[in-house]
């Protein structure tokens, strides 16, 4: 697992790497059997029995990391002390960082490249040029042909704060009702969502943008392979991959109907092909939108993307020091609730030379 360097410090500091590591199991084995999602986890016990044991040991860590004495006093009071409130948060997104980082890094490893800094820093990538040199045809007499040179360009991404608040019932939290595990990972997935959905619109956002040789407005076997064809030609022979939603690639299909035969099984099975003329095919899971009352969903289920396994990435991800959490006193709220506010730092861009397509299935 992948731990960025503040979380890092602050495990060493406080013992909590062997917490961090037990709750990206318990996150891992929650994509598998939740979301269907292909990870590897400890099989030793249930996700439920596990679940209970993660917030035993959170609540353990929290009450060693505080060092608020329980002697003489009912778990309620601990609790409501703000240095042990401080520590349940610390906690909190020094599980939660490395996870979000990882999980990107799973899904859209391909063509994301996902970096991790402290707080107040920024960052610089370098854009490598796609591009191959030309040869030239010329006769014995001739000294040179003209000459090239390939430049590297450079952009910066400043990450901008993200906040998500939670509003929870006083009684709930001194009772010591909220399980801690199952919360994280309702934090962890929050902030994943969002990222996951930047990534996707700094790729889908760009489709007017693009030459119009690496577009296409239908899907047809004689739009498809020519566009592939062309971002690998123009990426140095690249391969590449068609990304899209489950729906999206649902519109893959051969014209032929005895190869749609043949091929049924496979669809079958998966909703789409993993494979099409010689093409790979990678499925984005959908995102619902959370802000909307008609049910609504994030990512367009009309475009399918021509993505180059190039070294350099097509978007960049820039994540800022560790995840801080600032929590409401009593008095400031009207009633016994309390609300706790956890900022983000990031930043998500577009930043490569690599050529790319897209095709609108609409």
């Amino acid at each position: 697992m992948n731990i960025p360097s503040n979380v890092l410090q602050f495990s060493q500091t406080y013992g909590v790497t062997e917490l961090i590591e037990s709750f990206a199991d318990y996150y891992n084995q929650y994509k598998s059997e939740v979301m269907n999602k292909p990870t590897v986890f400890s099989k030793t016990m249930d996700f439920a029995e596990k679940g209970k044991l993660l917030h035993a040991s959170i609540e353990a860590t929290i009450a060693r990391i505080s060092g608020v004495s329980t002697c003489g006093f009912s778990e309620a009071v601990v609790r409501n002390n703000p240095v042990y409130q401080w520590a349940t948060f610390a906690v909190i997104g020094a599980i939660v960082d490395p996870v979000i980082a990882d999980s990107i890094n799973s899904d859209f490893g391909r063509f994301a490249e996902v970096r991790n800094g402290g707080f107040g820093d920024t960052f610089s990538f370098d854009i490598k040029s796609s591009d191959l040199f030309i040869t030239t045809k010329a006769g014995n007499g001739k000294r040179h042909a003209f000459a090239q040179r390939q430049h590297n360009g450079q952009a910066t991404l400043v990450p901008e704060n993200r906040m998500l608040t939670v509003g929870e019932d006083l009684y709930r939290i001194l009772s010591g009702k909220r399980n801690l595990a199952e919360y994280a990972i309702k934090v962890a997935l929050s902030f994943e969502e969002e990222l996951a959905t930047e990534i996707y619109n700094a790729i889908n956002d760009t489709y007017g943008s693009l030459p119009a040789n690496f577009t296409a407005a239908s899907f047809t076997q004689a739009t498809f392979i020519p566009i592939c064809a062309k971002v690998k030609a123009f990426n140095g022979g690249a391969s590449v991959g068609v990304f899209g939603t489950q729906v999206a690639l649902s519109s893959i299909l051969p014209t032929d109907v005895q190869l749609r035969y043949e091929l049924g099984a496979e669809y079958n099975k998966t909703g789409f092909l993993t494979q099409y003329q010689g093409v790979n095919l990678y499925c984005m899971d959908q995102k619902a939108d959370w802000t909307s009352s008609t049910y609504a969903t994030k990512l367009d289920d009309t475009r399918l993307y021509i993505i180059p396994s190039s070294s350099d990435k097509l978007v960049k991800v820039a994540i800022e020091g560790e995840t801080m959490t600032f929590a409401d006193t009593i008095s400031t709220n009207a009633t016994l609730t309390q609300k706790q506010t956890m900022h983000k730092k990031f930043a998500v861009a577009l930043i490569s030379s690599a050529k790319f397509g897209i095709i609108d299935l609409s």
